[in-house]
């Protein structure tokens, strides 16, 4: 990854928009980032490593703390990063959650944190969209690692850049899995384990279910299963032949049964064909009732149609009758409204002459209305020009009593604005005192935080001294107990051998025939056991002491460098007070300096509306100055209304002058006037339309009581007739032929139910003959004794089928399972096969014997590469003195299971010893070497990572002269290969070795950065 653009908006301590071109570095491949302290040089790998990853370098910020505070709401913060990978370009824009000015209305608006990443071409234009989600992981995946990783190979944040040194095995093999991708090595072994397990499984499996099923069959083993299943087949033979003849005798005796079944069911038949027969006697009356009632019915229904139509002109005459009625009631009432309304006309007819009058009236007020109407507006535009001429004197005396108000706040605010330069001035030199103060109280509160720190690690070093005195004395004492056990362990093996010589035979030892003084036997002799148990105490104690001298050295060397320094942090700072004191100085610096921003602020206000003020003055004399003139010209205007009015008054009689008054008048005799001849033309509409409608109603009372009479004669001789046709049907009378009608509808379903009678009749009868010829002389058997014996017989049969099939399932069962043994025993000779070839690959590759598995394996051969890659510059920045290796230490069950922890051999002392026991230069020169080496590695093993930049935060302030000459040799060596260094430092002696710079300004307003180039 190489670094092309950085964009940075409102973000850490830059205010505005900041952009770091990487590219006018060109064939500049190592520079420096200088400034002061809190000047925003960290900021810029921290935009770098929030744009790919949404964090900062160190971690310890949030995207959203990084909004700057010297930015106005209306900034907007982002941070837009262009990097190269090998060919390909790409750009990656973030957003954090921030808080920002609305851009319609007052107020802020909370804006949610976004993210994009695109390819790009070589001019940076935009040419697709790669994500808008889930960027961080689409930036891990160009990459090849993730935001931890990058701090500990690419990025080494101020504090940080010995992580990758002093990481623990677990957290190193992490990091080379993910750079080396050796995870396919472990997906190997978990393949191969998988394949074994699952043999294993299968096998295990196979040998529980043969188990399984010989206990369930209650066999010991497969010879018995074999002799279970012969007697079984014998026992199923002897029950089958049992079977056969119950089942002969049950069928012979079924037969007769059957037979008997036959006459049963003829009797049976018999006996309820009699009683039914006896049932239908019971309705024979009945049945004879309901033909002659038919009978009845066919006659009445030939009558159906005439009954109908007589009833038809009964209907007709009733209807007829009741519209003549209703006719008269109508042409009654007809007559009665013609009168009234004859009444009304003539009361209309004299009320003419008051008519006449108003007319008259009307006619002359419509001649003066024109007339009214001017004097009223001459009255209005007298009212009106009086109003005016009243409110121009009023805005004239309210623009003069403004104007002196306004004059005297002039006077007041010049007199107040008098002093201001002074007070800026004040305010300035305020504002730096206290900028001052603060920085001294940060040193010395960081001073103080240091000696408590110091405190602490003093008594960490006493307490580390005194464990290691106690873990010496514990190893020492170990070891001696050891040696004990082991001599009176040696004595009595040679007490045990001397109990076995004889006179004569030589010692398997030393030869010797004689034994004059044989090694007596002891009372206790410890045994083998107790002599390894004493060995491993013995081991544990010395292990526990020198990781107790270890811990000595790393405590002791934490505690020298948190003295140097507090040392040098003094040496800069000479003590004056304590942090408390500085801060009660601030606070009271810090409330003057917002005091005096106050008055200054208000002082300028003041002088702006002074200015205000006096625009606003000249604008109100000039509106004075026209008022009066309106007033002026008002007050003209209303006298001369006055006269025309005056004039008015003597053509228009006082009675007439209010228009509105005569404009009701006339609209009152208007109305009355169209009143009247509307109401005349109503009234002689309403006689003509009340003589049409009683002439129309008596013409139709008269049609109607005609239709009636000639109906009324057609009933009567009708009903003569039908009563005549009724008589001679032999019905009763012409009520009971009505009376029947509703019942001829059921005429069909009766005569059927008479019909359906006699055929049961003579059914029953056939079927009576049937069955007694049928039984003829047998008596009637009896069926339960029959059915009872039958019972016993099938109940004997059902036990013998049930005995021979469950010697048959039992045959059967045993077949299948000696069936089923024989081929899983089968199964068990191909897995036992595979399991073989699979199980020796994988207790290679598990690391069973060695204790190394493969994924380590080639982990372990990745680090030696990197620690060889590290160490042709280590030897060179170290001056020889140093190498890095890995640690051999196998007591260390461990370490001998993870393979990747890190220690140092010093050339000068012959020993090797922990990373962590190094001083502060030593560590970083060691942590820059080991970053280089593995950046070598991994971009020559990995062709998808590309490792083209490395970053360093501080720590050549810890490197002496010439420590710092060979440091940055080794760097300078970097830029021939095409990497690119960026370095963060305060050390003046990198200035004047590095050309190429980026110079970070600090001010007031938020800070700047530029490229200083040769």
């Amino acid at each position: 990854m190489k670094p092309l653009y950085l964009e940075m908006n409102a973000f850490g301590p830059y205010a505005g928009r900041q952009v770091i071109d990487f590219r006018r570095l060109e064939d500049h491949k190592l520079f420096l980032i200088y400034g002061p302290t809190g000047a925003g040089k960290t900021t810029v790998l921290d935009a770098m490593c929030y744009a790919l990853y949404g964090e900062t370098s160190g971690n310890r910020r949030s995207g959203a703390h990084m909004r700057s505070e010297y930015a106005s709401p209306e900034e907007e913060t982002y941070v837009v990063f262009a990097f190269a990978i090998g060919p390909a370009r790409y750009c990656v824009e973030r957003r954090p959650e921030q808080q920002i000015a609305k851009k319609r209305g007052t107020g802020l608006k909370k804006s949610a944190a976004s993210a994009a990443l695109y390819a790009v071409d070589e001019k940076g234009e935009k040419t697709a969209v790669i994500a808008t989600k889930k960027v961080g992981e689409e930036v891990e995946r160009l990459l090849g690692f993730k935001a931890e990783q990058f701090r500990q190979v690419v990025l080494l944040p101020q504090g940080d850049f010995r992580r990758l040194l002093l990481a623990s095995s677990a957290d190193r093999q992490q990091i080379m899995q993910t750079l080396f991708h050796t995870q396919r090595y472990a997906r190997l072994q978990e393949l191969a384990k998988e394949k074994y397990d699952d043999i294993l499984s299968q096998y295990d499996l196979r040998k529980e279910r043969i188990a399984q099923l010989l206990q369930s069959l209650g066999a010991g083993d497969a010879a018995a299963l074999t002799a279970m299943e012969q007697a079984a087949d014998e026992e199923q033979r002897l029950r089958q032949g049992e079977l056969d003849a119950a089942i002969a005798d049950r069928d012979v005796y079924q037969k007769t049964v059957q037979d008997a079944q036959v006459v049963y069911s003829h009797w049976q038949n018999l006996k309820e064909s009699r009683r039914l027969r006896d049932q239908l006697r019971q309705q024979e009356t009945a049945m004879a009732e309901k033909q002659a009632y038919i009978d009845v019915l066919r006659r009445a229904q030939l009558l159906a149609e005439p009954c109908r139509q007589l009833d038809e002109i009964q209907a007709q005459g009733v209807a007829a009758g009741q519209k003549a009625g209703e006719a008269a009631v109508q042409a009654e009432g007809a007559l009665q409204r013609l009168q009234a309304v004859r009444k009304e006309a003539e009361a209309l007819q004299a009320q003419g002459a008051a008519h006449d009058a108003d007319a008259r009236q009307l006619i002359l007020l419509q001649s003066m209305a024109e007339k009214a109407e001017q004097y009223g507006e001459l009255c209005r535009r007298a009212r009106q020009l009086a109003d005016q001429s009243r409110r121009a004197d009023e805005v004239l005396a309210a623009l003069q009593k403004e104007r002196e108000a306004l004059q005297a706040r002039i006077d007041a605010g010049r007199a107040e604005v008098a002093g201001q330069p002074e007070l800026a001035a004040a305010w300035e030199q305020a504002k730096g005192q206290a900028a001052v103060w603060e920085e001294r109280l940060n040193r010395e509160a960081a001073i103080e935080a240091l000696a408590e720190e110091i405190s602490q690690k003093d008594s960490a070093c006493r307490a580390a001294e005194d464990a290691c005195r106690r873990a010496a004395a514990g190893a020492a004492q170990a070891q001696l107990d050891y040696e004990g056990v082991q001599a009176l362990f040696l004595q009595g093996q040679a007490a045990l051998l001397a109990k076995e010589l004889k006179e004569g035979e030589p010692c398997p030892v030393c030869g010797a025939t004689d034994h004059p003084m044989p090694a007596p036997l002891a009372a206790h002799m410890p045994r083998k056991e107790d002599v390894e148990a004493r060995k491993r105490q013995a081991q544990q104690r010395d292990e526990e002491r020198r990781q107790a001298e270890l811990t000595l050295q790393r405590v002791q060397a934490e505690f020298q460098s948190l003295k140097r320094q507090r040392d040098d942090l003094r040496a800069q700072y000479p003590f004056e007070c304590t942090s408390a004191q500085w801060r009660v100085r601030l606070d009271a610096q810090k409330q003057k300096v917002s005091l005096l921003g106050e008055q200054a602020a208000q002082a300028e206000r003041t002088r702006a509306a002074v200015t205000q003020w006096e625009l606003k003055q000249k604008e109100g004399i000039q509106k004075e100055e026209q008022s009066r003139q309106q007033a002026e010209a008002a007050r003209l205007a209303a006298a001369q209304s006055q006269l025309a009015k005056k004039q008015a008054e003597a053509d228009v009689p006082a009675e007439y002058r209010d228009a509105a008054v005569l404009r009701r008048h006339m609209a009152d005799l208007s109305q009355r006037v169209k009143a009247y001849e509307e109401q005349a033309e109503r009234s002689r509409k309403a006689v003509v339309d009340a003589e049409k409608e009683a002439a129309r109603w008596t013409e139709q009372e008269r049609l109607l009581q005609e239709q009636v009479t000639a109906l009324r004669k057609q009933y009567k001789e009708y009903a003569a007739d039908l009563k005549e046709r009724v008589r001679q049907a032999g019905i009763e009378s012409l009520q009971q032929c009505r009376e029947l009608q509703p019942f001829v509808g059921s005429i069909d379903r009766e005569q059927q139910a008479v019909d359906e009678y006699n055929r049961d009749v003579q059914q029953i009868q056939g079927r009576i003959a049937q069955e007694e010829k049928a039984v003829a002389s047998q008596p009637e058997p009896d069926m339960a004794a029959y059915k009872a014996q039958l019972d016993e017989k099938n109940k004997l049969c059902q036990r013998l089928s049930e005995s021979c099939a469950a010697a048959a399932i039992r045959r059967q069962e045993l077949c299948r399972g000696r069936e089923q043994i024989a081929a899983w025993q089968g199964e068990q000779a191909e897995l036992s096969a595979r399991y073989e070839a699979v199980g020796s690959i994988y207790e290679l590759i598990s690391g069973q014997h060695t204790g190394v598995n493969f994924e380590r394996y080639v982990l372990g051969a990745l680090l030696d590469e990197v620690l060889a890659a590290a160490n042709a510059r280590l030897d060179l920045m170290s001056r020889r003195r140093y190498e890095l290796q890995r640690s051999r230490s196998w007591d260390d069950k461990r370490v001998r299971r993870i393979g990747l922890d890190i220690e140092v051999f010093d050339n000068y002392t012959g020993y090797a010893r922990p990373a962590n026991t190094l001083s502060g230069g030593e560590t970083f020169l060691a942590s820059l070497a080991l970053a280089l080496g593995l950046a070598d590695v991994v971009q020559a093993y990995s062709g998808g990572i590309h490792l083209d930049t490395i970053f360093i935060d501080e720590g050549f302030g810890t490197l002496d002269g010439e420590t710092l000459d060979f440091a940055l040799k080794a760097l300078m060596e970097l830029k021939q290969g095409g990497r690119l260094v960026g370095i963060i430092s305060h050390v003046p002696e990198l200035r004047e070795r590095i050309d190429a710079r980026l110079a970070v300004h600090k001010t007031d307003r938020g800070s700047t950065a530029d490229f200083e180039l040769p």
